[in-house]
């Protein structure tokens, strides 16, 4: 018997980590039967690795449900579009990098790319994947919002027609939408209405033949801080549809992001640090000192982990490469770079545990005062606490995430 109360949500996955498709397998393995993917994520790898995961589970496909994704356009897919060598209908210039469609042809050819990457013949459930980034485009001011909602509509209905089209073809078992939008009041500018999708879905499959629509499943972001979606969910739930939550731990609010998880604080930090500050000393490496003492002057200024990650990757790490490249002496290079490693990896854990500390004391000032560590432990029961919500999807990069996600169940 499947339990989908958690599903494995591959954002961050690549076929090219054997972590991550041994984490996917393990889960596959242990009773985690709904896998949510997309294609724009890691360009395709993320489906390679459900493919690749299956084969290694030895798990059959009729025992899983992969539920996918399209709209995105981006990386190679997009270079085709910027170099004319492929056309892409009602395309949306999103942001440099990113650009998004739902058009039928479109939507066709990424099925076709979907299903070669995951190896199988079907997918359960084909999402259209933020299909409001066409009102966000679109709209600017509140005058605009009527004809951009007619306009989001058409689309809307062409695309769930080529959908009901896919149905009849066996290549989707059914369909739905993504949406960050259906998380946000109504009354914002780019809000997604969604009482009125089944009448659409309904047109659709009356104009392709069907005597019933396929529409069964919507995905949106809900965690302790963002609930407004709650409201979508609940409507969802009232009329037949399957609710998936995705972001479970990674809220936004006016104060900003929070990671809803707790970090403990690693043991070695003093010493890694103590270490690397005296082999800077040792062979007079000002500037790497400064570094050092900098970053641990500043590991309690974030609220959120990924931002010191992103400062990490973008600032320190290249800083650092300089400075190693204008160390004329090799000996001194191999004496200092093995310290660099431990020193950044248990600075960032600092870091986090640093930030979890105060997400525990702002979400006591929100009012659940009941929360203890783990955070994270709390924040995904009171998901699959909801009677709105069929399934919660985690991202599960290594074999212990999942662990943590089958204690839950």
């Amino acid at each position: 018997m499947r339990n989908e109360a958690i599903g494995f949500g591959t954002y961050r996955i690549s076929v090219k980590s054997q972590l991550h498709v041994d984490a996917l397998a393990y889960a596959m393995q242990n009773g985690i039967t709904l896998i949510d993917t997309s294609t724009n994520y890691a360009s395709g790898d993320s489906e390679r690795a459900i493919a690749a995961a299956i084969q290694q589970s030895g798990i059959q496909r009729d025992n899983l449900t992969i539920v996918s994704k399209a709209g995105y356009i981006q990386g190679p897919l997009l270079q085709q579009v910027q170099s004319g060598q492929l056309e892409v209908f009602d395309l949306v210039p999103y942001q440099e990098g990113c650009f998004h469609s739902i058009h039928s042809d479109f939507l066709k050819s990424q099925l076709t790319a979907s299903l070669q990457r995951l190896q199988t013949d079907y997918i359960d459930t084909y999402l259209l994947h933020n299909p409001e980034y066409f009102l966000m485009h679109t709209i600017e001011t509140a005058d605009q919002i009527e004809i951009a909602r007619k306009e989001m509509d058409r689309r809307i209905l062409e695309a769930f027609i080529a959908l009901e089209e896919e149905v009849q073809n066996g290549r989707i078992k059914s369909y739905g939408i993504s949406s960050n939008s259906f998380s946000k009041a109504p009354d914002t500018l780019h809000f997604l209405h969604y009482t009125h999708l089944i009448e659409l879905a309904k047109e659709a499959a009356s104009e392709v033949g069907n005597s019933q629509h396929s529409f069964t499943t919507i995905q949106l972001p809900i965690n302790l801080l963002e609930k407004e979606g709650l409201k979508c969910a609940a409507w969802a739930k009232a009329n037949g549809l399957r609710v998936l939550v995705n972001r479970p731990l990674n809220a936004f609010d006016s104060e900003g992001m929070h990671r809803l998880a707790s970090y403990e604080a690693p043991e070695n930090y003093e010493t890694d640090k103590e270490k690397l500050l005296m082999a800077a000393d040792t062979y007079s490496l000002s500037e790497l000192r400064t570094v050092v003492t900098d970053l641990d002057s500043i590991k309690g200024r974030f609220r959120w982990p990924g931002a010191a990650e992103e400062a990490l990757q973008r600032q320190t790490i290249p800083f650092i490469q300089s400075i190693l490249s204008r160390i004329p002496d090799q000996q001194v290079k191999s004496a200092i770079i093995p310290l660099l490693n431990p020193f950044l990896h248990s600075w960032l854990k600092s870091v986090s545990h640093l930030c979890s500390q105060k997400t525990l004391s702002y979400l006591h000032a929100q009012g659940y005062q009941e929360i203890t560590h783990p955070i994270q432990r709390y924040a995904i029961q009171w998901l699959m606490n909801r009677p709105e919500i069929d399934t919660v999807l985690l991202g599960m990069r290594q074999k212990s995430y999942v662990d943590d996600a089958l204690a839950l169940l």
